[in-house]
């Protein structure tokens, strides 16, 4: 399958680099405007702590013409602008697959051709320098369409790919309802261990009870308006074991932070946000926190 990724952080090398070990595929790396320098090797260090460099191939506009699939691994805030400049560069039968953090940044896709869809990961990886990633933590992603009609041959033969690549991997038809309880755990350990600067795993403290307490109430009242409904204990558990799995991780939203970034926190928390102001509905700990991670990111 001819792929196209794009965005060079970790999410993008880690599918890059599991895609393109298959004489299948042939995959192309397409990097930020900002980049001043594009190495032709990258690094990286696979769950073994395994480290190797490989040969990267940059996307060129070649590649974007004869795309099968474009895998698109970029901030959630930078989602709108890269739809825009793909608009010219692309066929209309290409599928084009977001994998970012939130929801929010898909939500203006009418005037689309393409079929798109979402993808979803638990897996965890980080940069260690600038195009060296390493694949820190084993999950599951989950697959589903968000926009237009993919044929089931399509689907079969995406699905397949990616679930050999990077295993293990699910299409669903319910994809809103996991997009959802993704955000739902985003909401809770992303802004917090950025606030309090503390690693994933110091969130069992019970300290932080009653302020998780607080946002799961809101989150599911909310979602209830976006007819997605969660069990307050269920999710509770879900969000503590995730915390407990990734105990000693940075979420995405603390490494932001610390390294003086824009943070997804509008995609995220603010996104709830958003929904409860157009039902009318209260979210005060939400809305707090928005605050406190958007004055402590001078970025932002």
């Amino acid at each position: 399958m001819n792929i196209v990724i794009i965005g060079q952080g970790a999410i993008g090398l880690l599918w890059y680099h599991h895609l393109a070990k298959s004489s299948k595929n042939a995959v192309s790396l397409f990097c930020s405007s900002r980049t001043t320098f594009i190495p032709s090797h990258y690094g990286f260090t696979d769950i073994n702590l395994q480290s190797d460099e490989l040969a990267l191939t940059v996307a060129d506009n070649a590649a974007f013409t004869d795309a099968e699939l474009i895998l698109i691994c970029v901030k959630s805030y930078q989602v709108k602008a890269v739809i825009e400049a793909l608009k010219s560069k692309i066929s209309a039968h290409v599928i084009i697959v977001f994998c970012h953090n939130g929801m929010g940044a898909c939500h203006n896709l009418a005037d689309l051709q393409q079929s798109c869809l979402t993808l979803l990961t638990t897996h965890g990886c980080k940069i260690n320098s600038p195009f060296h990633a390493q694949h820190t933590g084993l999950g599951h992603c989950d697959l589903g369409s968000i926009h237009g009609k993919i044929s089931p041959l399509m689907r079969a033969n995406i699905t397949s790919t990616l679930e050999q690549a990077l295993p293990t991997l699910t299409f669903t038809n319910d994809i809103k309802t996991k997009q959802w309880l993704k955000l739902a755990i985003n909401c809770v350990i992303n802004p917090l261990t950025a606030v309090e600067n503390i690693d994933n795993g110091q969130l069992l403290d019970e300290r932080f009870t009653p302020i998780i307490t607080e946002l799961i109430s809101e989150i599911i009242t909310v979602a209830v308006y976006e007819d997605v409904k969660f069990n307050f204990d269920e999710l509770q558990e879900k969000i503590m074991q995730v915390a407990k799995n990734t105990a000693k991780n940075c979420s995405s939203m603390r490494s932001d932070m610390l390294q003086q970034r824009k943070t997804e926190i509008d995609y995220i928390n603010g996104y709830i946000v958003s929904l409860a102001k157009k039902s009318g509905i209260p979210v005060p700990k939400n809305e707090k926190l928005v605050q406190l991670v958007k004055a402590l990111s001078q970025v932002d």
